[in-house]
């Protein structure tokens, strides 16, 4: 799932096409997301596509891949509800992870947010995106080209008001996942370029678990 340029991705059916689609969609998903629908992730799959130690290798894990039903999520901290307890309901399972690379590098964390369906997670891509992005302290538009189904990201100073400190959140869907990708890092560190190769990395993984296969894609994968 190479990058490409624009600012968020969006997939049309032709439209001599669409009443076949529509009569053969049950048998064969024409025109939808670029995932097979095998029902949502359970924690494990989610657990599975969070970027750890195997898919960076070189990286720092600062915060094992873990993921939880909703509920549980809620009660132990892991479900960051930015956007309010009516959205945060909404996923199925969420997760999170975390790592670092050391002098010159940043501070990356990773958010999973796994929903029912693909029309859950495009319902609550706005909602969440408005909340992730509001995290960031004047934040800019970035075009870090197109991750997966729908893809946004902004640039600004760290929440952490560390002097000199920058953030970059990504937001990006892939089918019924949604996945947040957070960097952090002090002045003179390239953030932009590292946070869209992990958010790329991030869908891709998230692509394979919703196909039903085992997360392998690692950051020697992404261009």
């Amino acid at each position: 799932m190479p990058l490409t340029r624009g600012r968020r991705q969006t997939r049309h059916l032709i439209p001599q096409a669409t009443a076949f689609c529509v009569a053969l969609a049950l048998l064969t998903g024409c025109g939808g997301d670029n995932v097979n629908e095998t029902g949502p992730l359970t924690a494990p799959q989610a657990e599975a596509a969070l970027p750890g130690a195997k898919a960076a290798p070189g990286w720092k894990v600062t915060v094992e891949p873990v993921a939880y039903p909703q509920e549980k999520a809620r009660e132990l901290g892991v479900a960051r509800c930015y956007e309010g307890s009516e959205e945060c309901s909404k996923p199925r399972v969420t997760g999170v992870s975390g790592l670092a690379g050391g002098r010159g590098k940043p501070r990356l964390d990773f958010v999973l947010m796994a929903y029912e369906d693909a029309e859950a997670a495009r319902t609550s891509y706005e909602p969440v995106w408005k909340a992730w992005r509001g995290q960031s302290v004047e934040p800019r538009e970035l075009d870090l080209g197109e991750v997966g189904d729908q893809s946004d990201a902004v640039s600004g100073l760290s929440p952490s008001l560390v002097d000199g400190a920058r953030t970059v959140f990504v937001q990006a869907r892939v089918g019924s996942v949604i996945m947040v990708t957070v960097g952090e890092a002090g002045s003179g560190v390239e953030l932009p370029k590292t946070l869209a190769k992990f958010a790329t990395l991030f869908a891709e993984r998230a692509e394979q678990a919703q196909d039903g296969k085992s997360p392998s894609a690692t950051l020697d994968d992404v261009a």
